[in-house]
């Protein structure tokens, strides 16, 4: 991995995964404890990291409620409007924030499995510590590859 690929996966490794001890950052992405602490701060990755907090989650609310909305208003102007059917406009957004919202309930980010392989990597060392650690190293290869 070139340094520049090692720097987006330290990166995310710190902002989205919460790995903030550096001397854990610098092994497990092949780089010196200094170089970590250089990009964090240089960078501000503590800020970034507070940023992430808009989650695909929060999105899926967001796009959600503007759907509810839409058909609300159309539903109550059906009934108050003598049955004006929707226009065209309105069934273009329908159709716009449906799709936002199919792909992001069925798009996977590199964020997410950084997400699954951590949950399980916890999972797994409440009952067997040292499988967790060798499989820690496989789960780093995996995410890598998705970079």
């Amino acid at each position: 991995m070139d340094m520049s690929s090692k720097k987006d996966y330290a990166k995310m490794l710190y902002t989205v995964q919460g790995v903030t001890v550096q001397k854990e950052l610098a092994e497990r992405v092949g780089v010196s404890a200094q170089t970590i602490n250089k990009w964090v701060n240089s960078e501000d990755w503590e800020m970034l990291r507070a940023s992430v907090i808009m989650t695909k989650e929060q999105e899926l609310r967001r796009l959600y409620r503007r759907l509810t909305f839409l058909n609300d208003t159309i539903e109550k102007r059906e009934e108050s409007d003598e049955g004006k059917p929707i226009t065209a406009s309105e069934a273009d957004a329908i159709s716009k924030l449906s799709k936002a919202i199919h792909e992001l309930e069925t798009d996977t980010s590199i964020s997410e499995a950084m997400q699954v392989m951590k949950d399980f990597l916890i999972f797994l060392r409440q009952d067997d510590f040292e499988k967790a650690r060798a499989l820690t190293a496989d789960a780093d290869n995996f995410i890598k590859s998705l970079l």
